[in-house]
């Protein structure tokens, strides 16, 4: 009889430290649950906040793309637009009245002159100007600004279409149309652009 009360109360025992035991367990499983749900929130969270700065970050990038873009074709655009205003004077020069063509080759020919005795190098499509008389109304104008009135033609033609170059003793200078247009866009290109865009703005 001693014995069964014996064993009854290793069972009692051994069924309440099981229970405990499971009690345990299960508070240990709880926590461990809500541990990892906590962790599992904060990281979403993280994510969700990197994905929100990814996302701004890329429509600032997509937004500075398209500004650089918007520039990049503005800038084109005033180019060609510059490109043509040059284009259309150097055919408005090529194209002028002979009587305008005499006095801007007059006007080179008296300033660039250091002596009056250069050679002029002229286009083979002028050269029968010059020879009607032009070269004789050059070398009075010459005289009249105080310069020697020697000047003389090239047997050579020059190699560009319009202007003259004059030959001296120690330098030449090149008074093209092409290389005068050149150096006034060189000096005035940032005035015309300012003409033409004034109305954006800066």
């Amino acid at each position: 009889m001693a014995a069964n009360k014996i064993i009854l109360k290793i069972e009692e025992e051994g069924i309440r430290e099981a229970a405990e035991i499971v009690d345990a367990a299960k508070k240990k499983a709880a926590a461990s649950t809500e541990k990892i749900t906590a962790a599992a929130k904060v990281k979403i969270e993280e994510i969700n906040a990197q994905a929100a700065a990814d996302a701004d970050e890329a429509a600032r990038r997509q937004i500075l793309i398209a500004e650089l873009e918007a520039r990049k074709n503005s800038l084109d655009s005033k180019r060609k637009v510059l490109e043509a205003a040059f284009a259309k004077a150097e055919e408005t020069i090529a194209a002028m009245p002979e009587d305008k063509w005499e006095q801007l080759i007059t006007s080179i020919v008296v300033k660039s002159a250091e002596t009056g005795t250069e050679k002029l190098c002229v286009p083979a499509a002028d050269r029968a100007k010059y020879e009607g008389g032009f070269l004789a109304r050059l070398n009075e104008a010459l005289v009249k600004a105080g310069k020697q009135g020697g000047l003389t033609l090239s047997d050579e033609a020059a190699k560009f279409a319009g202007g003259v170059l004059l030959q001296g003793k120690t330098s030449d200078f090149d008074g093209s149309f092409a290389t005068i247009l050149r150096d006034v866009r060189t000096r005035i290109e940032k005035e015309v652009a300012d003409m033409l865009f004034a109305a954006e703005v800066k």
